[in-house]
């Protein structure tokens, strides 16, 4: 069944590789680095040093191995560490983030000569897997070449879950050859455990994105950017994060008629994929708003009396300022949430004690937004009517305590960042 998989995962790369090449290099403007992924470069070899290879999807799960990598290093300082990501975004995130602390490297497509050539050359004695990576070859190919492979802070939505006991005949081979899975929650354990995981593959370890370190702002320096940005101690600021095409037109949709009752709001997008920017733009053309792009103003190319301050929707076209347009935010929306995409992290905003608001869709997180919506520290709402009356809502009382709540949940979720690394310091040995 293996070798079926890889002759069709063979010709669905050779359909997809044009299709990726327009939609990252000649769309979006991404480093594609074909030709690591293929492994015809490959990565430096290590000089006798042992080493641990990491690997996180995408630009959230890349953030979540920080605080892990970084206790990794310090008590183990002999070791070589390895980070792969898929998406150039993770890439990218991955050396801005991680670089000093471990090689960033695309991961090979799921071939077995590519795979054979890259393990090879690292020679890695653990694999760390984060969420739901299963790919078949790396998996297989990792345990022929005598890797420990584990699974961290492991994840498994409704959604995977119901394809995986669907064709069970086909995951359970792969699954059984990894050595251990640390999950989230016990909702993770009980539907690995369903598809007939053996009770001692599986522990529960918690969310390593609870701990994800951001930075740390000073509450001080809140009036000079809100001066960088043009904007009055009076005006509130609603913050939308990693958002998806479709509900970008719902949101945009809902702050134009509260600018109609409270023209003293502001509005900030920051979109899952920056390149989206001018997507948004029309966007807000289109409902006559007035809109500027984050990088122009951080850059320093307006000044303070220059008419572009005058936005009502700030477009965040950069990666990794996330956090600070949280921090300064009045009420925070999670992307994603609206439309069938799962949800974003919820956590981030909290970290700043921030009121949480969420579509119906957060399938991605959803023990930790149900534990949140239980707790009162959120508010889900189902569309553009019950956003435009949160957005109404936002300097009411409760709902900035909603903001202290989601903080307190925060503090009591962590912990997981320390029982990963004692359980992958086992497998170190």
């Amino acid at each position: 069944m293996i070798y079926f998989y890889t002759l069709l995962y063979f010709f669905f790369l050779l359909f997809y590789l044009p299709i990726f090449f327009f939609r990252f290099k000649w769309k979006k403007r991404e480093k594609l680095e074909l030709t690591e992924r293929l492994t015809f470069s490959l990565p430096p070899a290590g000089i006798d040093q042992p080493c641990l290879w990491l690997h996180a999807v995408s630009v959230g799960e890349v953030l979540s191995l920080q605080r892990l990598l970084n206790k990794l290093k310090q008590s183990h300082p002999s070791w070589r560490f390895v980070v792969t990501s898929l998406t150039p975004a993770g890439i990218r995130l991955a050396r801005e983030k991680l670089g000093s602390n471990a090689l960033i490297w695309p991961i090979p497509v799921d071939i077995p000569w590519c795979l054979n050539r890259f393990l090879r050359r690292l020679k890695p004695r653990v694999l760390a897997l984060t969420e739901s990576e299963f790919w078949p070859n790396l998996i297989r190919m990792a345990r022929r070449n005598g890797l420990k492979i584990i699974v961290i802070n492991g994840r498994i939505s409704r959604r995977s879950f119901r394809r995986i006991k669907k064709f069970k005949f086909l995951f359970l081979p792969i699954l059984n050859q990894i050595d251990l899975f640390l999950v989230q929650s016990m909702a993770d354990k009980q539907r690995l455990l369903e598809i007939d995981l053996p009770n001692e593959k599986i522990d529960i370890s918690g969310n390593l994105k609870t701990e994800v370190e951001l930075p740390l702002f000073d509450e001080k320096e809140m009036p000079l950017f809100r001066q960088k940005l043009g904007l009055s101690p009076q005006q509130k600021i609603i913050t939308a994060g990693s958002t998806h095409a479709g509900e970008e037109l719902i949101l945009l949709r809902a702050f134009s008629k509260l600018k109609q009752q409270r023209p003293d709001f502001k509005l900030i997008i920051a979109p899952r994929h920056p390149p989206r920017w001018e997507e948004i733009s029309r966007l807000c053309s289109q409902f006559s708003l007035r809109w500027q792009r984050w990088s122009l103003l951080k850059n320093g190319k307006d000044n303070i009396d220059s008419p572009d301050l005058n936005w009502e929707v700030l477009i965040v076209d950069t990666l990794g300022d996330l956090p600070l347009f949280y921090w300064l935010a009045d009420l925070t929306f999670i992307g994603g949430s609206l439309i069938k995409r799962g949800g974003h992290n919820l956590l981030e905003p909290a970290f700043y004690s921030k009121p949480i608001i969420f579509g119906p869709h957060m399938e991605n997180f959803a023990y930790l937004a149900r534990h949140f919506l239980e707790k009162e520290a959120s508010l889900e709402v189902s569309g553009e009517k019950e956003l435009l009356e949160v957005f109404l809502k936002t300097e009411d009382k409760n709902l900035k305590g909603m903001g202290e709540k989601a903080r307190a949940i925060l503090r009591e979720l962590q912990g997981a960042t320390e029982r990963t690394v004692t359980v992958i310091e086992e497998l170190m040995k």
